[in-house]
């Protein structure tokens, strides 16, 4: 796992209403998230999982704590400059993929491409290496009802891999599909962390995304009880230990 930290999270609290209403979902919250990793938040629901998904990437300002990432103050700057941080800087995946559906495939991805700054031939490039990326090369002219839910989500990743982001956010981006889509879409994931050396944050109920994960933290009521080492970091270490003794 690299050492570099993108996000370095302190004493986040996220609460919610007052008195005897009130809802304490996060409560201090310290985490760091690092570069080329991919990393599974699980718990039960209710247990504060998606408000830090929410809060770590720029979606929903806590309550208290600082948020550093790639060293801005995410949570003390301007709105337009935090629209701004996000748009160039995270990539978000979500349990509903969000298609629009009268545009193909690659149009899923030109368009905002093309919104961000990038022109005709820059986004099309970039948009067909994208879906090549999660191999759907071969689909770029269908429509979102012309395909399965595991090749809309692997589509909506590409949308999301298509402007490189640093920073990558998931949230039960497995939870609608089978085994094998969901299989395919978490090895996505972790191709992303390694080969861009992206930070890749995943929430999920999903058990079958750890055996893929170099990290599982555990939360419950809105506190981190486990940080360990996933199946897929322990394999790549006896993967190196191996070939040292070559």
């Amino acid at each position: 796992m690299s050492q570099s930290a993108l996000i370095q999270a302190n004493k986040v609290r996220m609460e919610f209403g007052e008195a005897e209403q009130r809802i304490i979902a996060l409560n201090d919250v310290s985490v760091s998230l690092f570069a080329g990793a991919l990393t599974i938040l699980r718990g039960p629901s209710g247990s504060g999982k998606s408000s830090l998904l929410s809060a770590l990437g720029g979606l929903q300002k806590p309550s208290g704590g600082v948020i550093k990432a790639m060293g801005e103050d995410i949570w003390s700057l301007p709105e337009t400059k935090l629209t701004a941080f996000r748009r160039r800087h995270c990539g978000y995946v979500f349990q509903t993929v969000g298609l629009f559906p009268a545009l193909c495939a690659l149009d899923q991805l030109v368009v905002p491409l093309r919104y961000l700054g990038f022109d005709v031939q820059s986004a099309t490039r970039r948009a067909e290496q994208a879906l090549a990326e999660v191999g759907l090369a071969e689909r770029a002219h269908s429509l979102p009802s012309e395909m399965s839910g595991g090749q809309n989500q692997r589509v909506a990743i590409a949308r999301m891999l298509s402007k490189d982001p640093a920073m990558i956010f998931c949230d039960e981006p497995t939870s609608a599909l089978d085994t094998r889509n969901g299989a395919r879409v978490a090895e996505l994931l972790r191709n992303a962390a390694k080969a861009r050396n992206a930070m890749v944050f995943c929430v999920t109920h999903d058990d079958r995304l750890s055996p893929f994960a170099d990290r599982v933290l555990d939360i419950e009521d809105g506190r981190i009880l486990r940080d360990r080492r996933g199946a897929a970091a322990k394999h790549d270490a006896r993967e190196s230990e191996n070939a040292a003794t070559i």
